[in-house]
């Protein structure tokens, strides 16, 4: 019942298979795994429905829109399983938010001196003079006297400065970052994979509701 749909996750793990690490592939299968179990149960409750010289057509239709729902409940509990959220928050919080050697005034004072050179530039003369040279790290130091100018006084946009944080996170703890960004792929990819499921089941337990429920649904 979910062949298309399993067929679109089956290109995903492919995909994860060629271009991400074994381990990451390896999650990514095992949930595609559990979503072929559940399109079994699924074909084998339709059958078992379908075979069933008890049921009438609008027993049928009801039967099938409890199976629908009995699958999004099963599906539910197999996304929680696999949700990283929390994984991902405790990592998170090892990042650090300052670089924590270089002597405090030195370094207060080197940063002005960049700062007061930056304040004749717009935003666009920035971004455009040091392009991607600033969001890659390789400038450490013009980075922090951008994140530390104070209050009432940022250089960049609240957008640009995000992404400068997270550079500097990166920088600091390449380690604890590089684990970050791969629980935050699989993560997104599984949540991905969960979101295609759901939406076809969605899709097929409104094919048995009423016809005239339907009708007042595509009316609203």
């Amino acid at each position: 019942m979910l062949n298309n749909i399993i067929s679109k996750i089956r290109s995903m793990v492919e995909d994860a298979r060629q271009n991400l690490p074994a381990e990451f592939a390896n999650v990514i299968e095992g949930v595609y795994g559990e979503i072929v179990d559940l399109n079994n149960f699924l074909n084998k409750k339709s059958d078992a429905i379908e075979s069933d010289k008890d049921l009438d057509d609008r027993d049928k239709n009801h039967a099938r829109r409890t199976l629908f729902e009995d699958a999004g409940r099963k599906l539910e509990a197999l996304k929680n399983k696999r949700n990283y959220s929390s994984k991902l928050e405790a990592l998170e919080a090892k990042l650090p938010d300052e670089p924590v050697h270089e002597d405090p005034v030195l370094k207060f004072l080197r940063e002005k001196e960049i700062r007061d050179r930056l304040v004749g530039m717009t935003e666009r003369q920035i971004l455009t003079h040091f392009g991607e040279s600033l969001f890659d790290g390789s400038k450490p130091l013009i980075i922090d006297a951008i994140l530390n100018a104070p209050p009432g006084f940022e250089i960049l946009a609240e957008e640009h400065l995000e992404k400068l944080r997270a550079v500097r996170k990166r920088k600091m703890r390449p380690g604890i970052a590089a684990e970050v960004e791969f629980f935050r792929k699989l993560h997104d990819s599984i949540l991905q994979m969960f979101s295609l499921v759901k939406k076809e089941l969605d899709t097929l337990r409104k094919k048995e509701l009423p016809a005239d429920l339907i009708e007042m649904i595509h009316k609203k």
